[in-house]
């Protein structure tokens, strides 16, 4: 969950983030079916990062609006993370695509996640998890295709 947390928002506030995760489980223990907890969590991972994302924009557009300064965008953690040439390459393709296919890819490549895992995850149906994963896989593949013409 930690790396989870990583990923998204950087390290320095991914342990706050992952706490809070855990948190919200322990609330709602109750509700855990434990032969999908996995998922489950992650889940929540993304509600507790969504949450923060929000209350991060609210604060740095009321800093902005205070202080007349414009407002400040951070640096996403795949850029930190990104060593090498081709993981670059990946990466800057996988930016090119939309907030969705990022997600769904990020979940079955970096989580591990299966298909049901992620349709726990994000909610919706297996069958609609394996479609969306189909067409973002689709997608990258045109995108580094295009970023390789382009570089020859």
């Amino acid at each position: 969950m930690l790396a989870y947390c990583i990923r998204r928002i950087g390290h320095p506030d991914a342990e706050d983030v992952a706490a809070g995760v855990f948190s919200v489980a322990w609330r709602r223990r109750d509700e855990i079916e434990w032969s999908t907890a996995r998922p489950w969590l992650y889940g929540i991972a993304r509600g507790v990062l969504s949450n923060r994302w929000r209350s991060n924009r609210r604060r740095t557009r009321l800093i902005g609006r205070m202080s007349g300064l414009a407002e400040t965008l951070s640096v996403s953690p795949d850029v930190v993370v990104v060593q090498k040439t081709q993981d670059e390459e990946v990466l800057a393709a996988l930016r090119g695509l939309r907030g969705n296919d990022q997600e769904v890819l990020m979940l079955s490549a970096w989580e591990e996640l299966s298909a049901p895992e992620i349709a726990i995850t994000l909610e919706i149906s297996t069958s609609a998890a394996e479609h969306r994963l189909h067409r973002a896989k689709r997608r990258l593949a045109r995108a580094l295709e295009s970023q390789e013409r382009r570089g020859r």
